[in-house]
């Protein structure tokens, strides 16, 4: 039992790790750079560019 268990144990973690986390708190966050660029200038508030690298 204990031998099937650790496996089990780290699937879990990670298609907890990798499933599509929703959003929190107050910011909207636009994941279109476009979208992102026009409603920044509508509402006169700065950019901020997140570039994030998937190892692999």
């Amino acid at each position: 039992m204990k031998r099937f268990l650790l496996p089990l144990i780290l699937i879990a973690g990670l298609v907890h790790a990798f499933a599509a986390a929703p959003e929190l708190g107050t910011v909207k966050w636009e994941r279109d750079l476009d979208k992102g660029l026009a409603a920044a200038k509508k509402s006169g508030k700065p950019v901020f560019l997140l570039f994030q690298e998937v190892p692999g």
